[in-house]
């Protein structure tokens, strides 16, 4: 299955069996990488995915730091093209605007106006619509994902990128009826197994960009997934309305 139709097709039990394969990824991504100085893509990864968000959304307003900014522009960079101007310039925004700009960014995403979020970050130098998703997906991941190229490219109008507004919003919006879609399949069983794990964009952008990243450079790991044929996710949707 390509990622494209995953997107509209996959389950929520096979979206959470790619999710398995999550760190796999990581492990295949951080090996096309040149080694360079400083943090491994493993290492900025489990900060950003386990830590970033819950330090920030602890502070009251909750905010990023400077030093936290540079190190997830350090991080989106290690996903993919490094470009160390960028992390010069996210260097350069004083204390105090980030945490100005990224307090109003996180408190208009809570309100799912997810695109004035975005007009509030990219005042930061250095900082424009992927890298302000990337703020906004750790710290509100209910309401944004983030702006990953694999991801993006799973819908045909974004096979070619610009990084702009519309894009990301676009996008967004994708991944938030995808959500919505697998928390309505979710049967009653899969639920009381997986309470914690009701379906958000940034959840749904991780797997996609799983399923991407394994079928572009490991395909022979596809069979593993053990993902259903079309035919057996007709199947059991027929049972759940049984």
């Amino acid at each position: 299955m390509k990622t494209v139709d995953f997107l509209k097709k996959g389950t929520p039990l096979e979206f959470l069996e790619v999710l398995k394969f999550y760190d796999k990824a990581i492990k295949i991504k951080s090996s096309q990488k040149k080694k360079k100085d400083g943090e491994s893509l493993s290492k900025l990864d489990k900060w950003y995915q386990g830590e970033l968000g819950k330090v920030a959304m602890a502070r009251s307003p909750p905010h990023i730091t400077k030093e936290e900014l540079v190190r997830l522009m350090k991080w989106k960079l290690s996903r993919g093209k490094f470009r160390p101007r960028l992390v010069e310039l996210a260097g350069s925004n004083s204390e105090e605007l980030v945490k100005t700009a990224s307090q109003k960014g996180i408190k208009l995403a809570l309100k799912d106006k997810v695109k004035d979020a975005v007009k509030e970050l990219v005042v930061l130098k250095g900082i424009g619509p992927a890298t302000a998703s990337g703020i906004l997906a750790a710290c509100v991941p209910e309401k944004c994902c983030f702006f990953a190229d694999e991801v993006a490219h799973a819908i045909p109008c974004l096979a070619t990128l610009k990084y702009n507004m519309e894009e990301y919003i676009l996008l967004n919006h994708s991944l938030e009826e995808c959500a919505q879609r697998l928390n309505k399949e979710l049967i009653k069983g899969d639920e009381n197994e997986n309470a914690e794990a009701d379906w958000t964009p940034h959840k749904v952008e991780l797997a996609l960009w799983t399923h991407s990243i394994i079928e572009q450079n490991k395909p022979e790991l596809v069979a593993h997934m053990k993902l259903m044929p079309e035919e057996d996710n007709a199947n059991r949707k027929r049972r759940k309305l049984e």
